[in-house]
């Protein structure tokens, strides 16, 4: 445990005055309670409260745990003394072999602290249909409601029965069958990769593409893999079309396994290519490898590269492709990549996945600026269920 955890004191500053014991000020901030002498916190209670789904394989633990609608809230107490953290309950962790949901570290700080939330989800879900108005309401609750300031835990318990029947799926129908054949060489259903480290929203979800109302348009037509990892999605794309998959990957560590990837399944459609898509075509650094690599302005530690930036209305432009499908997961840069894709967009109008899960500015902002474009699109939102409240969440972008 952190020496910082174990000493220091909780706000008391501008709490409001309970009542004196023996003379000594009784204070209450929020969750907590001081008893203060000469100012300064003597004794200090802090108290956390966890919302859990009742029956969802937890049992009534404590007397502090108050069950009603089944859930039940647990409550736990800790107790500083001078500053220093001398006791508290442990009931939340009775309950830790309960299935719950991770926070998403990228997008629920700024969520946190958003006084224009309701406007913005408004705006997002306006002309949504009624599931994706559900998604984007059930993923900001869930971040708040997990978030350092309201949970101890951080994690959420409260989970539909899809979701408890989708995870119990996933570790049978999934997990259960990647099978790791040496240090660098994994097997799933058909498929070898260079890592072990496969995804369910591309494997077992195939990114929703089987959702899509008009999945016939993508076969006589390429797809456009932007943010393309190690090949993986790019594999699964092969079921959907006749042409080609243009799959472009920045790190060049990574676009070197995604060449492995391609040589271990012997395929012939998936085009790889060494650039990162942008707003222009530029010089960037690329920040760290594998998933989680992102774009940067300048070259600033050991773990970064510089990679090329190109357009994609360049590259179609320069070789003639009618593209019918782009997937987009770039770290938060899918801003700067639809601008230089505009013209593609604009004249092509191809059915759009996009990642809007790594910044609130592009959960909030992505849909209205191709709104804004006026092409005629129909929005929704997407998230596979997982074990994450949010990672992973797109947009996707459909023709009527």
């Amino acid at each position: 445990m952190k020496l910082r955890s174990l000493f220091g004191f909780w706000e008391y500053r501008g709490a409001s005055l309970k009542r004196k014991i023996l003379g000594l000020p009784l204070v209450k901030s929020h969750n907590v309670l001081s008893l203060l002498v000469f100012g300064l916190p003597l004794i200090q209670r802090k108290r956390y409260t966890s919302l859990v789904a009742n029956g969802g394989g937890g049992e009534l633990l404590s007397k502090r745990m108050l069950a009603f609608n089944n859930h039940i809230h647990i409550t736990d107490y800790a107790f500083r003394f001078c500053g220093i953290l001398c006791y508290a309950t442990r009931n939340y962790r009775k309950l830790v072999h309960l299935t719950a949901l991770k926070p998403n570290g990228l997008l629920q700080p700024t969520l946190t602290n958003d006084p224009d939330i309701l406007p913005k989800l408004a705006k997002l879900t306006a002309g949504m249909p009624q599931e994706s108005v559900n998604l984007a309401y059930t993923i900001i609750t869930r971040e708040i409601q997990t978030s350092p300031i309201s949970s101890r835990t951080r994690l959420c318990y409260t989970l539909t029965q899809q979701e408890l029947d989708a995870l119990h799926t996933l570790a049978h129908e999934f997990y259960a069958k990647i099978l790791p054949l040496a240090p660098n060489l994994c097997y799933y259903n058909g498929y070898f990769l260079p890592e072990d480290n496969l995804e369910c929203s591309v494997f077992f979800y195939k990114h929703g593409l089987d959702t899509l109302r008009h999945l016939d348009r993508l076969k006589t037509k390429d797809i456009i893999d932007v943010g393309g990892y190690i090949g993986d999605s790019a594999l699964i794309f092969q079921d959907y079309t006749q042409k080609s998959i243009h799959c472009f990957e920045a790190s060049k560590s990574t676009y070197e396994k995604l060449l492995t990837t391609l040589r271990l399944n012997n395929t012939t459609r998936i085009i790889p290519i060494n650039n990162a898509l942008g707003a222009r075509e530029e010089k960037l650094a690329i920040s760290g490898g594998g998933l989680g690599a992102h774009l940067i302005k300048e070259q600033n530690d050991l773990n970064s590269e510089m990679t090329e930036v190109i357009t994609l209305d360049s590259y179609v432009q320069k070789h003639n492709i009618q593209v019918g499908f782009i997937k987009v997961d770039i770290e938060g840069f899918e801003m700067e990549f639809l601008q230089g894709a505009k013209h593609t967009i604009c004249t092509q109008k191809p059915t759009m996945l996009l990642s809007i899960y790594h910044q609130a500015s592009d959960f909030f902002g992505i849909k209205p600026l191709i709104e804004s474009w006026n092409l005629g699109y129909t929005f929704r939102l997407y998230k596979p269920l997982d074990d994450t409240i949010s990672v992973e969440t797109a947009l996707i972008c459909e023709m009527p």
